[in-house]
């Protein structure tokens, strides 16, 4: 079958046709699979079935090895290690087999609390309520280009400090802290292998900006949110759905569902790399 690569938006994603990632990818797929990764961003596979997770745990292979779930409290799949269930769903003790609930969710970058974030993140769609749960999209390119001087300014050769706090839908708690993984991220990337400067701050993780007393980094992070949170792509899940994003220069968020209708997404990663600071003139 001949494959097609489509593009969603005019920021990011690209659809691809032609490809069944449950079979192994071929080199020459892989090959045109990695360019179209690193040049859209975001790929959509459509009407995808998996067998078992682990023909799942092979379906980016193309891209890079599978890295371990780090999320505190998540709730795995068979496997126990690799699938990350993503779901509203109790099982017949009212006990939640997934993480994340109904409620809607802040932008963020996977795993930015960790020395290593994941290069990439995918997802698969299990089970789908009848409304909501769409998951946005944000181009950290276009963030950073959009940033105006005086922000630039202050934050340039600055790191933030990002936080995973347990209470996921809202900003992380300073009171806390002590109690949760967190690292020391640069506040502007470099894409090692686009070499494009990316903002790298969002308002579910970050909680301060290096060099600034508590007051004056609360009002810079609040100043920059918003250019992290441009809606560059809206996914409408249908049943079949695989996503994978480049985790290093996007940013994602999700919006609410009914809690009484039932969403499953399975979510693997990719692994990555330390984040590289970009030189900012």
């Amino acid at each position: 079958m001949c494959i097609e690569i489509l593009p969603l938006s005019d920021n990011m994603g690209a659809e691809v046709r032609g490809v069944d990632l449950s079979r192994p990818v071929e080199r020459k797929t892989a090959d045109l699979l990695q360019d179209a990764f690193i040049r859209h961003i975001l790929l959509l596979f459509r009407g995808q079935t998996f067998p078992d997770e682990r023909t799942l745990l092979n379906s980016a292979a193309w891209l890079g090895s599978n890295a371990h779930i780090t999320m505190p409290g998540n709730k795995f799949g068979d496997d126990g290690k690799y699938i990350h269930l993503i779901s509203n769903i109790r099982d017949e003790t009212g006990a939640p087999i997934g993480d994340l609930g109904a409620s809607d969710l802040l932008y963020h970058h996977d795993n930015s609390f960790t020395n290593a974030p994941d290069m990439a993140t995918y997802l698969f769609a299990v089970e789908l309520p009848s409304t909501g749960g769409i998951t946005l999209f944000s181009n950290c390119y276009k963030a950073y280009e959009a940033l105006p001087d005086h922000l630039l300014k202050a934050i340039a050769g600055r790191r933030v400090l990002q936080v995973y706090d347990y209470n996921v839908n809202e900003r992380p708690s300073k009171e806390r802290l002590a109690q949760m993984p967190s690292a020391w991220q640069p506040t502007i990337v470099v894409h090692p292998v686009t070499s494009g400067k990316v903002l790298y701050v969002n308002p579910l993780n970050s909680m301060a900006i290096e060099g600034y007393g508590e007051a004056e980094s609360d009002r810079l992070l609040e100043e920059l949110f918003p250019y992290i949170e441009r809606v560059d792509y809206a996914l409408e899940w249908r049943i079949g759905d695989y996503i994978i994003f480049d985790n290093r220069c996007s940013a994602h968020a999700r919006t609410e569902f009914p809690a009484d209708q039932r969403r499953l997404l399975k979510r693997g990663k990719v692994a990555g790399n330390p984040m590289i600071a970009a030189v900012v003139a």
